[in-house]
């Protein structure tokens, strides 16, 4: 059960990736869309410059490239999070193997004689005398990936692709076969065996995707009419598994499958609330406050309003000779959180101490989904950050509704904070700051950047993770590390606290997670520089 646990955590860090370049592309794409709307262009008249518009237009287009090729994206990002060794072996295979699922279901669909003339909305409209709407639901059946005719499988079928080549390439890469195709053995195995595999589960999609196009679609159906209610558990259920690690793969179903919502356009069927908002941006839409409400909109209130309420309530409860050393802590945080989004910095300093605290925060989670929702607000992407609430809502005009924010923002902050002011109070949490002793620990100087700093950094993790040979796998995702240790009992907290990090996390006996929020890649960065080091001093050991 723990090792299953661990490989759903590591599916839903590896999603990161595409996530993390759509997040990226996404404001640019935001920005140049706003730049080219007619209403911005009236009350800046220099953008209509041909040569403005030009390369807006560029950035628009190349802004917009992983929107256009997301499954192939999910299939290679799953390996190369996933597979410990030979990474650029599985990634490379399941490119191929992604082709032979797109082959293998377009071989089946030409033998049913089904191909992209006889799903045209021409041909099932004048030839099999369809419906409008009949033609458009089977229409929107297909579509062509990569120049190839199949069922518009979009992520499922990239994940499906990602997830194949990973046991594929655990179960392969290390195959013997016979002298005579010897030259085949191994690592080249991988791909050839990834090969025909997958186009075999393409060919087995042909028959079980209709079924499966109409459950999703059922679900959806199912979870569209929970209304406010399923908004407000999508919230808080978001928050309440952050520890987990889980809350991105709730994420992905949303933004990626029809629990997130289904678009007909031009023939199409956009799946996904994030895949919806996008097309709608790029095709300069109306947006639908049905879609943006799984979005950004939804964290806003959060992030920018919630997350400085509940530093401010930590402010207020600690020790009055404390509190200059509490805000110097959480500045960093807050600026992360109302900048990028990310809350780890934050909440890890609390939900680990108070079950009440965790679930307070999450019903508040909740809400803040609700309320924009309820108030018909259209502010799409992922982050949730201020740069989200500027780029996707300011300008893109009024009818974004991003001005509520500054009217439901302080009051969502005042009971927010009030809230939790006096659940500390009255539960006598120990939040930081409440305790003499906190920030009486020996401080660790990560202002200097010379070698024996960086060093020392880690050699405190390295070592409280109980020595480089008791490391047997360390990653990163974008706030904490993640280790897998040989033997749990060398583990030595305090060495790693003197790092400073905002929280530990043993999820499962031999796993540790180390929180540090928007400094993690420094931190990643110090273990790695120390780990070389100390195996390159054993080897100079070695040979003298």
């Amino acid at each position: 059960m723990a090792q299953f646990k661990r490989k759903v955590q590591n599916f839903g860090k590896s999603l990161l990736f595409p996530i993390s370049l759509m997040s990226f592309m996404a404001i640019f794409l935001g920005l140049s869309a706003a730049l080219q709307n007619p209403n911005i262009i009236q009350i800046i008249p220099i953008l209509e410059n041909n040569i403005i518009q030009n390369i807006l237009g560029f950035i628009r287009k190349l802004a917009g490239l992983p929107f256009g090729y997301l499954p192939i994206l999910f299939a290679l990002s799953i390996p190369l999070g996933m597979v410990k060794r030979d990474k650029a072996v599985a990634v490379y295979s399941a490119v191929v193997g992604y082709l032979a699922l797109l082959i293998g279901m377009n071989y089946v669909l030409n033998l049913q004689g089904i191909t992209a003339e006889t799903t045209s909305m021409e041909y099932l409209i004048e030839t099999l005398n369809m419906s409008e709407v009949d033609a458009t639901l089977r229409n929107s059946l297909f579509t062509e990936t990569l120049g190839i005719f199949v069922y518009n499988t979009n992520v499922i079928g990239g994940i499906i692709a990602g997830i194949t080549t990973v046991f594929i390439h655990n179960e392969f890469r290390r195959t013997e076969l016979p002298e005579s195709l010897s030259f085949y053995s191994g690592k080249k195995f991988v791909p050839i065996m990834t090969a025909i595999i997958l186009a075999i589960i393409g060919m087995g999609i042909t028959y079980v995707w209709p079924l499966i196009n109409n459950l999703i679609v059922s679900i959806g159906e199912l979870i569209s009419e929970s209304g406010s209610l399923g908004i407000f558990l999508y919230g808080f259920a978001e928050r309440l598994i952050v520890p987990t690690g889980l809350h991105h793969i709730l994420n992905q179903t949303f933004r990626f499958t029809a629990l997130g919502g289904l678009l007909n356009a031009d023939g199409n069927t956009i799946v996904g609330a994030l895949n919806i908002y996008l097309f709608q941006l790029e095709h300069g839409m109306v947006f639908s406050p049905d879609v943006t409400a799984y979005l950004a909109q939804g964290k806003i209130l959060y992030m920018i309003f919630g997350m400085p309420a509940a530093v401010f309530a930590m402010y207020r409860a600690a020790l009055p000779e404390k509190r200059k050393q509490l805000l110097n802590f959480f500045i960093p945080g807050l600026t992360a959180v109302i900048l990028t989004g990310i809350t780890e910095p934050i909440e890890f300093t609390f939900i680990f101490i108070s079950p009440i605290l965790w679930l307070l925060n999450s019903i508040f989670a909740g809400i803040s989904f609700l309320v924009p929702a309820l108030l018909d607000v259209t502010i799409g992407n992922v982050q949730g950050g201020i740069i989200d609430w500027l780029v996707f809502g300011v300008l893109q005009g009024l009818e974004t509704k991003w001005y509520i924010y500054l009217v439901v923002g302080p009051i969502f902050f005042g009971v927010y904070y009030f809230s939790f002011k006096y659940i500390i109070e009255k539960f006598n949490i120990l939040t930081l700051g409440k305790n003499e002793q906190d920030f009486e620990n020996e401080e660790l100087d990560t202002k200097d950047d010379s070698s024996s700093s960086i060093s020392e950094t880690g050699q405190y993790i390295v070592e409280g993770l109980g020595g480089v040979d008791n490391i047997n796998d360390i990653d990163n995702c974008i706030s904490r590390l993640r280790v897998e240790v040989l033997d749990a009992g060398l583990i030595d907290e305090k060495l790693i606290n003197k790092t400073k990090p905002n929280g530990i996390i043993r999820p499962d006996k031999n796993i540790i997670h180390i929180v540090y929020g928007g400094a993690v890649t420094q931190m990643r960065n110090h273990v790695d520089d120390y780990m070389y080091n100390s195996k390159k001093g054993d080897d100079r050991s070695e040979e003298a």
